[in-house]
Parts: structure tokens; C-alpha cells; sequence
């Protein structure tokens, strides 16, 4: 206990320092997901990511097959079918793809559990160094290789991505868990081959007339909760929606990606890899989803699912 203190105690004094001689700006470079920049360091000393330690409805969780909720009120998912252009960068903490603010074409979503429409703003990667972890969310303990979050804002509410991650229902995330295949999705090799050029930090290569929609994995069925922006400053302004089918990713396309670092240095061999924040506490919220129980029989309009697990046909060990 005291070690845990004093390792806390050391972090808010390098991190006051650097705040002093780097700028709040310059905070939003230096965070990371390992040491003294890690996730467990990250609302200790800047204010405007306090909700990272105490927040109670962060993301990601662990989804607990037998604590969910069927929900029988659940709309299905509407994409609206659209290419877009965008530009995928390599940020120092993962790869995201942005799309253009001057593109006149938007990819929007409602349905599920939105009550708004959402305009799909970027796409983030997530991914560990070995096949046993990687995803940011988990079900029933078990971790992914990877994790692909599209993140749209309130388009009917709100101006832009950046007004609405601090207001409420201001941002709805679809998550999608990468297992391991051995074919992959064809559209999302696009953003594999072009993230081939961005080794360092700081690089960015354009991506025009992307069909982002066509990544998402074929499925009516997904889990939701209401939860965070899963990097700081922790906003809990995100309605989640995870896929309940996996996006498949070769040992070929995950390699690529483990090549890439989190420097701007080409000499320097840091890799970027295990760029995931672990799951947070549920704290009693409803975890629900819309996978049909196998028993009908209850009268209630909501039920307890019992016997459900996440679609094992689909994930390869």
C-alpha cells in the first residue's frame, strides 16, 4: 500500500512539472497507455481528465454474458451506406482514421438504443502485441487481438465532435472485437496497407472515397450501455454499442500493425502495441442487448439472460 502511494505521490510531482514546462497542450501528446503516462495515472494530476479516476460510468467494461439485460425495445441499427474521405494518421497512442469536416458526404447512424442521429467522425484502433489481448472491451474475461471503435457525434444537437464529447448524449461509439482469421475483411486492408507508411509518430497518409460502413461485421445483434470516450479526458458522454459478431484480422494484418511505434524518431524502436485502457467497474448500470434469449417464456417486457454467450461459433483461439 505504501509503494502504491508513494508511486502515486512521485507521478503527481513529474506530472505537475511537466504540465509547468509543457503546457496543458502539450499533456495531450504525453499521455499514454504504459508507466507514469499510463491510464492509471491519468486523472491524478491534470483537472480536465479527472473523470478518468473518478468517474463513475467509464469505458470499457467487461461484458458479463449472464448480467444482461434483453431488451426487447431495442431498434435495430441504421447506417446510412456512404463513402467518405478522410485521413488516417498514427496519433503516438493508436492509428485513427479522421473524416473530412469539408467532405459534403457523411456517414449517419441511429436506431438501437440512439434517440438522435449520429455523424461518424473517426475510427480508432486498438491492439495488443500478442493474440491473447488487445481489445479494449471484454466478454466474460476474455480479451481480443484487437478493437476497431467508430465514433460518431449528435449531429441533430450538436456542431461538431468536439462540442459534443463534453454534453449529454453527445457521442455513440460502435465497437467492433477483432479475431483472429484466415480471411480478412478486404475493405479494412485499406486502412492496413496504408498504415504500412506510418511507422512514426506524427505521419498521416490520405484515404479518399473510404466505404466505411462496409467494416462493420453483418449483424442485427449487439450489447449497449451508456459509458466514456475511452481515452482522456474520459468524457461520459458515450452510448456504446458492441457489435455482436467479430471483424476478422489475419496474423498478416496484425503484424503491420504491432510494426508501428508511438515515437517520431524512425531509430528508436518503441512499438505502439497494447494501446488499451483495462475495463472499469460497471457500478450498476444496465448492460442490455437485443440477442433473444432462448426462453420466451417470461411475461415481463425486459429479461435477465441466463444462458447467453458471445456468439463462440464465431471466435477462433
Amino acid at each position: 500500500m505504501m509503494d502504491t502511494r508513494f508511486t502515486i505521490v512521485v507521478c503527481m510531482f513529474v506530472t505537475e512539472i511537466l504540465l509547468t514546462v509543457l503546457g496543458e497542450t502539450m499533456w495531450a501528446e504525453w499521455w499514454s497507455y504504459q508507466g507514469i503516462s499510463g491510464p492509471d495515472y491519468w486523472g491524478v494530476s491534470n483537472p480536465e481528465y479527472a473523470l478518468c479516476r473518478i468517474g463513475m460510468y467509464q469505458s470499457p467494461i467487461n461484458i458479463e454474458p449472464k448480467s444482461l439485460i434483453y431488451d426487447p425495445n431495442l431498434k435495430i441499427l441504421q447506417l446510412e451506406p456512404c463513402r467518405v474521405d478522410g485521413k488516417l494518421y498514427n496519433t503516438g497512442q493508436d492509428i485513427t482514421y479522421e473524416i473530412s469536416d469539408m467532405d459534403f458526404r457523411h456517414l449517419n447512424f441511429t436506431g438501437g438504443p440512439l434517440s438522435y442521429h449520429y455523424r461518424a467522425n473517426k475510427l480508432k484502433i486498438h491492439f495488443g502485441l500478442k493474440d491473447h489481448h488487445g481489445s479494449e472491451h471484454t466478454v466474460d474475461g476474455k480479451s481480443f487481438a484487437a478493437e476497431v471503435q467508430l465514433l460518431g457525434y449528435n449531429s441533430d444537437l450538436y456542431k461538431n465532435f468536439t462540442e459534443a464529447k463534453y454534453a449529454p448524449h453527445g457521442i455513440a461509439g460502435i465497437a467492433m472485437l477483432a479475431a483472429i482469421g484466415q480471411t480478412p475483411n478486404d475493405r479494412f486492408d485499406r486502412i492496413i496497407q496504408a498504415s504500412k507508411r506510418l511507422r512514426v509518430k506524427g505521419s498521416s497518409i490520405d484515404i479518399y472515397d473510404f466505404d466505411l460502413m462496409s467494416i462493420i461485421p453483418t449483424t442485427e445483434f449487439f450489447i449497449t450501455y451508456e459509458g466514456s470516450i475511452t481515452y482522456p479526458g474520459c468524457y461520459e458522454t458515450v452510448t456504446w454499442l458492441v457489435v455482436n459478431k467479430p471483424l476478422y484480422i489475419t496474423k498478416e494484418q496484425l503484424a503491420v500493425l504491432r510494426d508501428l511505434t508511438h515515437v517520431d524518431e524512425p531509430a528508436r524502436d518503441v512499438l505502439m502495441g497494447n494501446n488499451f485502457r483495462l475495463p472499469k467497474s460497471v457500478n450498476r448500470r444496465l448492460v442490455r442487448t437485443n440477442i433473444t434469449p432462448k426462453s420466451e417464456d417470461e411475461a415481463c417486457n425486459i429479461k435477465k439472460l441466463i444462458s447467453y454467450r458471445m456468439n463462440e461459433r464465431f471466435i477462433q483461439v
